[in-house]
């Protein structure tokens, strides 16, 4: 398994869902996942991904939140085995609400940067996933930035977990750590 790992909106590779991959791949004598700082700019961060893929035959992909999002779009270009947690699927629509502009400090981000990003977010759009068995989906009822239903309905039909209560960071992620990586594992 050569696995890329994709952090969420305004979060790093030092993230502890990240960490925890890292050190699960390590201890179980797994190559080393990719885990790139992605930029702001989603054309740019999927330009790093597509170099990344390409230059290390990525065949696994899983993200978290934004990177769920980008995730899914890169699956379906790549044909890769894919793992999202809390996964974006409309981020424009999210990103304008007034709560989570302030959560990501938005205002830091240019009025004309940010409607290029949000253009840039629409066009990596994954409106339908094909070849569910690729796909598994882990998700927080109690998530409180993203709409876990419309997370659910977007993968209906692949393997899920689904966590009752949890937020959008998943505290108790590395409760679920294992099947997650056994599903990406899986040829």
């Amino acid at each position: 398994m050569k696995l890329l790992y994709l952090h969420g909106f305004r979060s790093t590779p030092d993230s502890p869902k990240a960490v925890a991959i890292a050190d699960y791949c390590k201890t179980h004598d797994l190559v080393a996942p990719s885990i790139p700082q992605l930029p702001i700019s989603p054309k740019d961060s999927i330009k790093i991904c597509e170099k990344i893929i390409q230059e290390h035959q990525i065949d696994t992909i899983c993200g978290s939140s934004l990177g769920g999002f980008y995730a899914m779009y890169l699956a379906e270009k790549y044909h890769l085995r894919c793992a999202a947690i809390n996964p974006a699927v409309t981020p424009w629509n999210e990103l304008k609400q007034a709560n989570l502009q302030t959560r990501y400090n938005v205002e830091e981000i240019t009025k004309d940067d940010a409607i290029r990003f949000l253009a840039e977010l629409m066009h990596y759009e994954t409106s339908e996933l094909t070849d569910l068995k690729r796909y598994f989906l882990l998700v927080a009822m109690g998530d409180e930035v993203l709409n876990p239903w419309q997370m659910r309905a977007h993968f209906k039909g692949a393997e899920q977990i689904v966590v009752d209560e949890g937020d959008h960071a998943l505290n108790d992620f590395g409760g679920h750590l294992e099947p997650l990586m056994k599903f990406l594992s899986q040829t």
